[in-house]
């Protein structure tokens, strides 16, 4: 099956039969279509939040510059966010006893997170309607978002033929890290400057 081909079976598929297609997307590993998907989700998602922006206190600035300023930008720090994300998931699964490659694994995540795009409907219809419909997007934004993340322990455990719950300690684990460096940046910057002030003491 050529890729290009297959792509719409994966997606169809990540609905339909999430195990077996996102276990063949990590073994063919299309990289190049799982950042296609994360890059439409994070271009959609911009523009969504441009259209819901007021411009009028820009005065002379042109709308079409600050429109593809923030369009780039969304789409930048998505990509960006996603490799260095899934980075860090792939380390702590090769800690857990993962077997799989970086590429399968980004591959594979990236197509888990295809449902995310019936957020932006919702976030619509939420804006919209009124109190009670509100509400309702609300709940089923909540249960797309554990959906997308149920997807993505799937994703995880296929990529790196892991347990289902070795796969929820790798998340868990990758995401304390990062909460694990802004500590430490916090508490050096705090020794630092205690003692930057212990020294300016013994000449002043």
């Amino acid at each position: 099956m050529d890729m290009s081909e297959g792509v719409f079976d994966w997606l169809y598929g990540v609905i339909a039969g999430p195990v077996e297609a996102l276990r063949d997307v990590a073994e063919r590993k299309p990289v190049g279509w799982a950042l296609a998907v994360i890059i439409g989700i994070g271009a959609l998602s911009s523009m969504a939040g441009v259209s819901q922006a007021s411009f009028d206190a820009l005065g002379g600035i042109q709308l079409e510059a600050v429109l593809r300023s923030l369009l780039s930008g969304g789409i930048i720090l998505c990509a960006v966010g996603y490799v260095i994300g899934v980075g860090i998931v792939h380390l702590a699964a090769l800690l857990f006893g993962g077997k799989g490659s970086f590429a399968g694994l980004f591959s594979a995540v990236g197509f888990a997170q295809f449902p995310a795009l019936l957020s932006l409907p919702l976030v619509a219809l939420g804006r919209a309607g009124g109190p009670v419909v509100t509400g309702l997007t609300v709940a089923a934004s909540v249960g797309l978002s554990l959906w997308v993340v149920a997807l993505s322990v799937i994703a995880l455990r296929e990529a790196h033929t892991m347990s289902t719950g070795a796969a929820i300690g790798t998340y868990i684990f990758a995401a304390l890290i990062p909460l694990a460096v802004i500590l430490g940046i916090v508490l050096l910057v705090a020794l630092l400057a205690t003692a930057a002030g212990a020294a300016s003491g013994l000449f002043f």
